[in-house]
C-alpha cells in the first residue's frame, strides 16, 4: 500500500467521519508504524471499521491476519468469510485467498459458511 501525504490528524477526522479509505490507511500506518504509531490494536481496529464498511483490501487484509493469527488468534473460518466478501468486489487477491482456504475448510466449517452467505459460497473457477 502506498501511504499518503495526508497528516494524520487529517486522516484521522476523515476516518471518524466514516471514510473507508481513511480508515483502511490509519489501520496499515498503525500496523507498519509509519506516520504513525506503531500499535497493532489500533492497527486492528482501524481496519475491522473499515473491512466492516465494505473496503474490499481492509477485507482481504483482515482475512489475511485471521487466518495467520497476525495480532488475531487464527480462525481460518472467519479468513475464508473475510476474503469472501473482498472477493465478491472482484479483489482478485481475495479471490485466490478465498478458493485456497476454502479446501482447507472441514465439512463442518463449510456448512458454517453456507448458513453464513447462502447458496453462493464456495470456490469460483
Amino acid at each position: 500500500m502506498e501511504i499518503s501525504d495526508e497528516t494524520l490528524e487529517n486522516l484521522q477526522a476523515k476516518a471518524q467521519q466514516g471514510d473507508l479509505d481513511a480508515q483502511y490507511e490509519l489501520g496499515w500506518r498503525h500496523a507498519i508504524g509509519m506516520g504513525a504509531e506503531l500499535d497493532d490494536a489500533l492497527a486492528l481496529d482501524w481496519l475491522k471499521k473499515a473491512a466492516e464498511g465494505g473496503h474490499a483490501l481492509a477485507q482481504n487484509n483482515l482475512g489475511a491476519r485471521y487466518y495467520s493469527g497476525d495480532g488475531l488468534e487464527v480462525d481460518i473460518l472467519t479468513a475464508y468469510l473475510w476474503f469472501y466478501r473482498a472477493a465478491a468486489q472482484h479483489d482478485r487477491k481475495a479471490a485466490k485467498n478465498r478458493d485456497s482456504v476454502f479446501r482447507q475448510l472441514s465439512e463442518e466449517q463449510k456448512a458454517k459458511a453456507r448458513d453464513r452467505l447462502g447458496p453462493e459460497f464456495g470456490p469460483r473457477g
